[in-house]
C-alpha cells in the first residue's frame, strides 16, 4: 500500500469511527496490512500535516516505539483533504469512464 492511499484510508477511518472497535483495530499497521515501519512513516506525516491529532509517537531509551492512540482524531484540515481528494477521485473515474465510452 503507498503512502497517500494509507493516509487516505486512515483518516477515511478516523472520520468514519465505530465506537464498538478500538482505534488501533480500525487503523493499526495490522488493520491495514502495513509493515509497521511504513506505518510509523505515515502517522509521523499525517501528524506533522496536520490533518490528525491526539496520536503521540514516542521512543524508549531502548529505542521501542510507543503510539498511543486513545484520542486520535481528524482535524478539519485532515477533513478538508480528506473530502477533496474524494471529489477529485470521483472526477477522476468519472473522465475515465467517458473516455473509455468514447473509444
Amino acid at each position: 500500500m503507498n503512502t497517500l492511499h494509507a493516509a487516505y484510508k486512515i483518516l477515511s477511518k478516523l472520520e468514519h469511527k465505530d465506537r464498538d472497535l478500538s482505534i488501533s483495530a480500525q487503523i493499526g499497521p495490522a488493520a491495514l496490512g502495513m509493515e509497521e515501519a511504513d506505518w510509523l512513516d505515515v502517522m509521523h506525516t499525517l501528524l506533522d500535516e496536520g490533518f490528525i491529532a491526539g496520536v503521540e509517537i514516542k521512543r524508549d531509551i531502548l529505542g521501542n516505539t510507543n503510539v498511543d492512540m486513545r484520542r486520535a482524531r481528524i482535524t478539519m484540515t485532515g477533513a478538508e483533504y480528506l473530502h477533496e481528494n474524494s471529489a477529485m477521485t470521483k472526477i477522476a473515474k468519472a473522465v475515465s469512464d467517458i473516455v473509455t465510452i468514447i473509444k
